[in-house]
Formats: C-alpha cells, structure tokens, sequence
C-alpha cells in the first residue's frame, strides 16, 4: 500500500482547475472591461511572471541566487525590438528573439561563476544588473528606441483596430501560458527531480552519475531564457526601449518578490508579478510616495520591499510564503505512512501465515506415503 500523494488528488486537482478559471474570467473581464491604461499593465505583469519563474527555478529547484533577472529581461527586449528594426523579424514572432538572447547571455554568465562557490553567481548576475543600464545607454543612446510594428489584431478576432491593447494582451497571455505549462511539465518529471537532487545533495548525486555542473549551467540558461522572453513581452504592449526601465532596484525588486511568492509551481510567478506592476501604482494613487520622516519610510516601496524580504527570512526561512501550504500537505503525508506501514505489516504476517499453513497441508500429505513404506518393510 502506497501514500497517496496530495498533490496529484483530486481535490487539489479540482481547486487548482477552479483557481485556473476563475483567473481566467478575471483576465477577460480586465481585457474587455478595463482602461487601455490597466490592460498594459495587466499585460506587462504577466510578462513579468516568465522572468519571475526563472527565479523559481534557480532558488527553490537549484539552490542558486541571481540579483541580474532584470537585466535578462532588458537583455530580451533590447534583441526583440532590433530583431523587428534591424532584421525585419514579424512582430508577433518577435518574442522568441528575445528567448534566444536571454538563454545566450544566462549560459555565458553561468559557465564561469558556476565552477566557483555559489555566492558568485549572485556576485556576477548583480555587476550585470548594474552594468547593463549603462551599456545599453552607450548602445541605444539617451532617447527611447521605438518599435518599428504594429499589432493589429486578425478580422476573425472581431477586435476593433483602436483597441490594439487587447490583442496585445492575448499574444502576452498566449506565451506566458504555454511557457509556464511547459517548464512545469519538465519540473514535474525526472529534470526536476534531478535539479533537486543536485540543490539538496550535490556530492551524492556526482557519485549516481548526475551531471550536476551540467545541470546547473542548462538551468541558468533556461531561467534566463525566460528572463529574455519576458523582456520579449513587454516589448508588446510597451511597443519602445529605454535604459531608465532597467535599474539595479528592479532586479532586487524581482528577487525579494520571487523569495516571497516562490514555491514547487511556477504559478506562484503571477501573484508577483501583479505586486511588481501594480504595487507602485496602487502607492501613487494614494500619494504614498517616498517622503521624508518615517510616515514615509512605511509608506516608501523600499521599505515594503525590505520588510517582505525579513518576513520570508523569519516566516519561512528563505522558502517562500508558497512553501508553506505545500509543507502542510508533506505532514498530512507523513502522518498517513503509519497507517500504511501498519497494514503492509499486517499483510506481510497474514502471507507468512499462509506460507505456514501450506507447508503444513504437505507435510500432512506426505505421512501416508511413509506409512505405506514402513508397511511394505515389514
């Protein structure tokens, strides 16, 4: 008798599907009801959950740190767009350029800082954050590089051509979900398993023949793959580039969001996203902006950043508010193996039993045949 594991039950198939369909009403609600102004948003938040997922994997799946996701994500928006107005690249398929950078750029950062101790990738990844808006000033200049295309959405869409903002956000809302589908379906299977396996116990995994270096490097590359098709995403509804979107706070903004809202599903990337978009939005409209005094400091964004990291630290010890819920279902598991334990003991004495009774029926078959000897002697 095995555990049945809770991940896969029912109930938690039923509640994951109805969180699925209700978040899916809400973005259809959002994208046909809503202002353009809150549409984009919505659209960039959803993008911002791919790179958000990277970080998923690289924190809770391998046990790495990276303070550079925000300059993946400008590394993927910077190719995007020249892929449209230098390459004349279709601006639907513009996206996968951007993937193609970010996984480039994540294995060249990975290849050297992964042969040495694992705070050195954070070390790298935050002099790339902080490189990055000054490379991309001396490459694209101090004004804004629009983007050349235009998305006008299909007649079968029945999409009025002024409201672009809500194709926009189908194409976003397209590529985040069969991405986040598909590298949750590779986390589900024996990769993840073996990501985990060189995060908890890297020497014994060498010595069962995992490649653990190799591992690593293809999950830097991955994560920033999905950091540069995020950069990618935004390039959609933003529709233009600018060095002032990348600042070293937006890669320490992304990192404290994914330590707080990170757990085993990558679906734990979206409410971060939202936050990351919408949270210094929600403080403007109060005119909760940085101030002097510590009124302010409460109300700043820094200092919310700075208390959920602190939280996550002393709530879940760096695992994640996500890591809570999934912990419970771990002891529910736990205290079911006894009971299982104790039903496959008692299976195990009623087949000795059995074994038992049967060597006793041909012990009792077998006494006549002596008989019959002994007489025949005599």
């Amino acid at each position: 008798m095995n555990a049945k594991n809770p991940t896969t039950s029912t109930p938690t198939r039923i509640v994951w599907a109805v969180i699925s369909v209700a978040f899916a009403v809400l973005s259809l609600r959002v994208a046909f009801g809503a202002t353009p102004k809150i549409v984009t948003d919505f659209s960039n938040s959803i993008a911002l959950s791919l790179a958000f997922g990277g970080l998923v994997l690289l924190t809770h799946y391998l046990g790495l740190l990276s303070l550079g996701q925000g300059a993946l994500v400008g590394v993927g928006a910077y190719a995007a767009l020249h892929a449209v107005n230098d390459f004349g690249a279709p601006v639907v398929w513009m996206p996968l350029a951007g993937l193609l950078a970010g996984t480039l750029v994540g294995a060249v950062v990975a290849i050297p800082s992964l042969r040495l101790p694992k705070a050195y990738l954070a070390l790298l990844t935050l002099s790339l954050a902080v490189a990055y808006p000054i490379i991309l000033k001396q490459v694209d200049g101090n004004l804004p590089v629009t983007l050349h295309g235009a998305f006008v959405a299909p007649s079968w869409t029945g999409i009025a051509e002024k409201d672009e903002h809500i194709w926009e956000f189908f194409i976003v809302a397209g590529y985040a979900f069969v991405t986040l589908f598909l590298v949750q379906g590779l986390l589900r299977g024996p990769i993840g398993r073996a990501f985990i396996a060189s995060r908890d116990e890297p020497e014994a995994a060498r010595a069962f023949g995992v490649p653990v270096y190799q591992l690593r490097l293809y999950g830097v590359a991955m994560s920033g793959g999905m950091a540069g098709l995020a950069g990618g995403l935004l390039m959609i509804p933003t529709n233009f580039n600018d060095y002032t979107h990348y600042p070293e706070e937006l890669s320490i903004k992304m990192f404290a969001l994914a330590m707080a809202f990170g757990g085993s599903r990558l679906i734990s990337s979206v409410p971060a996203g939202l936050v990351l978009i919408f949270l210094p939005v929600w403080l403007i409209d109060r005119n909760w902006v940085v101030e002097y005094g510590w009124v302010g400091l409460f109300k700043s964004e820094g200092f919310i950043y700075a208390a959920l990291l602190l939280a996550t630290a002393y709530l879940t010890r760096g695992k994640g508010f996500m890591h809570l819920s999934e912990r419970r279902k771990q002891r529910n598991t736990e205290t079911s193996v006894p009971v299982n334990r104790q039903a496959s003991a008692v299976a195990d004495k009623l087949v000795a039993i059995e074994d038992r009774l049967n060597q006793l029926e041909e012990f009792v078959d077998e006494r006549p045949d002596i008989r019959s000897r002994q007489e025949t002697t005599d």
